[in-house]
Order: structure tokens, then C-alpha cells, then sequence
């Protein structure tokens, strides 16, 4: 049951490739268009994406319409932000625990002004372990 040519050199398509390009590729196109929609929703709902987008290719309709129930808000996930944004301007991050100040302190010195990189010209500091100038900026010694 192959491609059988006619006599004007026209291919016709037998009924079985018909019934693959409707049954099997049309179905995979569209879960995976929905797939990847799932996944940019998510992400931009701060969400995870990638599950979604494993629940999407599995699912198919049934992922999508769990995403639809499920997906948070826009003004709630604005809401988030916002919170998260005022806890980061009221609660800096963490200072140097007494060991990291120890063993900073213990192998490595800073001059007053710092040794500007040749490379970047961020401020670079000496490293008494090594007897060199290290730069934090390109991570390498000079």
C-alpha cells in the first residue's frame, strides 16, 4: 500500500497516510503548541515552568485545563512581587556569619583603596595565601 503515481504524475496519498497525518501529527502539533504556551504562562506567573510544560505534554487538554484552574492571578502574583520587593528593601541579605569573617579575615588583606584591576579596573584584593592580587570581578589572579 505505497504512493501510487497517476498517470498526470500526481502522487496520491493512500488512505493510511491520510489517517496518520489526522490521527497521529495534527495531535502532537497542538500538544505541543499547548505545551509551550503552559510553559510561558507559567513562567510569567512566576511559576514553574517546566512542570507545566511536562504536565502540558503529557496532559494534552486535561494538563490545560488544570493549568487554567489552577494558575494564580496576575494581580495575585503583582501582590507577590510587590511583598517579596518591600522584604528585600527591609531585610538586606545576610552579613558574613563570625567563621566567614575569620577565615576573610585570616587569608586575605585589602588595601585602603584597592589595587585596580588592569582588566576592568574594579577594585582588586591581596591574597596573602597566594602572595597575589586576586579580582573578584573577572575571578582571576593578576
Amino acid at each position: 500500500m505505497g504512493v501510487m503515481i497517476l498517470d498526470q504524475g500526481v502522487m496520491q496519498i493512500p488512505l493510511l497516510g491520510g489517517f496518520c497525518i489526522a490521527f497521529v501529527l495534527i495531535p502532537t502539533i497542538v500538544s505541543i503548541l499547548i505545551a509551550v504556551w503552559m510553559y510561558q504562562d507559567a513562567e510569567k506567573r512566576d511559576e514553574s515552568g517546566i512542570l507545566w510544560l511536562i504536565v502540558g505534554l503529557l496532559l494534552n487538554l486535561i494538563g490545560l485545563i488544570l493549568w487554567l484552574v489552577v494558575r494564580p492571578s496576575m494581580e495575585e502574583v503583582e501582590r507577590k512581587r510587590h511583598m517579596r520587593s518591600q522584604y528585600q528593601q527591609q531585610y538586606p541579605p545576610q552579613y558574613p556569619t563570625r567563621y566567614q569573617q575569620h577565615h576573610q579575615q585570616q587569608y586575605t588583606y585589602q588595601s585602603p583603596r584597592g589595587k585596580p584591576c588592569p582588566h576592568c579596573d574594579h577594585g582588586m584584593r591581596y591574597i596573602q595565601e597566594y602572595g597575589r592580587w586576586y579580582c573578584d570581578r573577572c575571578r582571576s589572579y593578576r
